[in-house]
């Protein structure tokens, strides 16, 4: 297929399409923008649960704290209370990169947050544009084709708007998630373009340059996002087996190709699998792990992925693809990846989240394949074509984008906009309460920060590095129990006075909207495992004598909560919503609070425990 075009007429159509994707991706912040205008106190438009958690951890990089770092427990690995491994820590590559650069351009988490959005849809328009011009040589297809495969990636799998094959996306743009998988998302299809050189090129100077740059590519995944690495490598596996197959005659060639990406990669996981061995183990069961060997063969992903095998097939019976075609080999390689990837857990007896694959990688590279079958049918694809591809998916990306963003993303953002003033003045007085000097010196800080608005605790990591009383990533990073969690957790509603009767009430998922410090009451009881049941299948529903039985146990806590439990986890600041009335009667049977200093919606209060 040959449609190369003039260099300069390449690039400015790939700088066009790159704009593009940059516009989508901006919509919820320049919406955000709009409606504070110069009220706008420095917030992110977040559309996933855990983006405040990478915040978080990349906050405390930027604070030159250690690498591995509870951010929400306020603690630093040291000699003397050392911490386990967790996926902050072993995934390192991605919050390194964001906090190197954040701290040489003296921005906050917040800011570098909102820089990588667009920056990341940049280079992953680059990486996809790149890889469809080298495959396809033609480059109105990869101009059309990035727009439609980012655009319309998260529009294939279950977990949108109506839980259905093909499905409205919620969010829309999933690679562009915060840092997993955006900042190594472009690097997934950098490696397909390096090994597709690697396999192709006739230059042996360019061909083994490509081969180890795929296999550097491949280490850096590794220690970026265990989803994007476990597909790259599952992919490598596809071609290689299939190359070697259908082009016997470069057999010599494609192995040490081959070889040599796999050696190289293969030094990473001496590295990784000690990191890996060191962690956290409690918090496997909040990545939802299943002991399995059941096969998952009916995905839209392995739906798609058949058909393309199956056209691929007549079309090679009736010799209109001749099979060794090396973009017949490499179609075919993408999907087959789907089988492989939800799968796996036939031999390994193990499968962790899989609705990542689909979510965050397999809804794109599926599309690659389809693209790259219609070229090999559509010798020449029409330009009126591509434009309708493009013009339907950039429409499509718009609504999809702009009406979540408008209906709940931006409302969101607007609350957590209001909360920042009062987390800039913890900023301040951390610097001089201790806290940073406590944790730069490898001492456990003495400042802990109680709020019942649970929406702030999840928002003031990213902020300032006080720890709170409802550590939110001690299971993970901590190395706390799922029991300490929950012993946390009460004496967090605890110091709210929550009654056992609204404790019952969460449990049960009739939530009181006016007590926010129950949000995650059920997860942070049960686990993740037991309430999410699109998310696992050892989900089960909650039983009633499960949920009488905790608040039995919560009520004994309340009832024998003493001096000493005070002093396990003390408080030193109280941050409380100014327009709520509050009940102090638990908060000051242990604490003297100052007067309180009003700072934007909330009251921050200084405690000191009583003797």
């Amino acid at each position: 297929m040959t449609n190369s075009g003039s260099y300069v007429s390449v690039w400015k159509l790939c700088a066009l399409t790159c704009l593009a994707m940059v516009l989508l991706s901006l919509i919820p912040q320049i919406h955000l923008w709009v409606v504070r205008g110069r009220n706008w106190n420095g917030a992110y438009v977040s559309a996933y649960v855990d983006e405040p958690r990478y915040a978080a951890y990349v906050n405390a990089l930027i604070d030159g704290r250690a690498r591995k770092n509870d951010p929400y427990g306020g603690k630093d690995d040291s000699l003397n209370t050392p911490l386990p491994e967790s996926f902050f820590s072993i995934q390192f590559v991605p919050p390194y990169a964001i906090a190197s650069l954040a701290r040489m351009s003296g921005i906050s988490a917040s800011t570098a947050f909102i820089v990588l959005t667009p920056l990341a849809a940049l280079l992953a328009s680059l990486a996809v544009f790149a890889l469809l011009k080298e495959v396809t040589n033609n480059h109105l297809l990869a101009a059309a084709g990035t727009l439609f495969v980012l655009c319309l990636g998260r529009f294939i799998g279950r977990y949108g708007f109506f839980g259905t094959f093909l499905d409205i996306g919620f969010p829309a743009l999933p690679f562009l998630r915060r840092y997993q998988p955006s900042v190594t998302f472009p690097l997934f299809f950098a490696f397909q373009l390096l090994v597709w050189r690697a396999l192709t090129c006739e230059s042996k100077r360019r061909l083994w340059l490509s081969a180890i740059m795929a296999g550097f590519t491949l280490t850096t995944l590794v220690f970026s996002y265990l989803y994007l690495w476990t597909t790259a490598a599952a992919w490598l596996a596809c071609i290689g087996g299939l190359w070697l197959c259908f082009r016997y005659s470069e057999r010599r060639q494609s192995l040490s190709v081959l070889t040599t990406i796999g050696v190289i990669a293969a030094a990473a996981f001496v590295p990784y699998a000690y990191l890996l061995s060191r962690r956290a183990t409690i918090g496997d069961e909040n990545l939802l792990v299943s002991l399995t060997h059941r096969p998952d063969l009916f995905r839209i992903h392995e739906i798609l992925g058949a058909a393309v095998l199956v056209v691929l097939i007549i079309g090679v019976w009736r010799h209109r693809i001749v099979r060794s075609e090396p973009r017949a080999v490499y179609a075919a390689s993408l999907a087959l990846l789907p089988f492989i990837v939800f799968n796996q857990q036939v031999l390994t007896g193990r499968t962790a989240q899989v609705f990542h694959f689909e979510n965050f990688i397999l809804g794109y590279s599926t599309l690659v394949a389809v693209l790259i079958l219609a070229t090999l049918f559509w010798k020449s694809v029409p330009k009126r074509v591509l434009i309708w591809m493009a013009s339907l998916s950039f429409a499509w990306g718009l609504i999809a984008v702009g009406l979540p963003s408008r209906l709940f993303f931006v409302p969101g953002a607007i609350a957590n906009d209001q909360k920042i003033p009062v987390l800039r003045r913890l900023l301040e007085l951390s610097k001089d309460d201790g806290t940073m000097a406590n944790l730069l010196n490898k001492v456990q800080p003495t400042t802990l920060v109680f709020s019942p608005s649970v929406n702030l605790i999840t928002q003031l990591p990213t902020w300032t590095s006080q720890g709170t009383l409802l550590d939110l990533t001690g299971i993970y990073c901590g190395g706390i129990t799922r029991e300490e969690a929950k012993e946390f957790f009460y004496m967090h509603l605890y110091y709210s006075k929550t009654q056992s009767e609204s404790l019952q009430q969460a449990l049960s998922g009739s939530i009181d909207t006016s007590h926010e410090e129950l949000k995650f009451a059920p997860d942070l009881i049960f686990g993740q495992a037991r309430i999410f049941p699109e998310l696992s299948s050892q989900a089960s529903p909650l039983q009633p004598d499960e949920i009488d039985r905790e608040v039995q146990v919560y009520q004994r806590y309340v009832d024998s909560f003493s001096r000493e439990e005070a002093l396990r986890r003390p408080i030193k600041y109280a941050v409380i919503p100014a327009d709520r009335d509050f009940d102090f009667t638990h908060l000051d049977r242990w604490y003297e609070r100052d007067q309180g200093e009003r700072v934007g919606d909330y009251t921050l209060y200084r405690l000191e425990l009583r003797n």
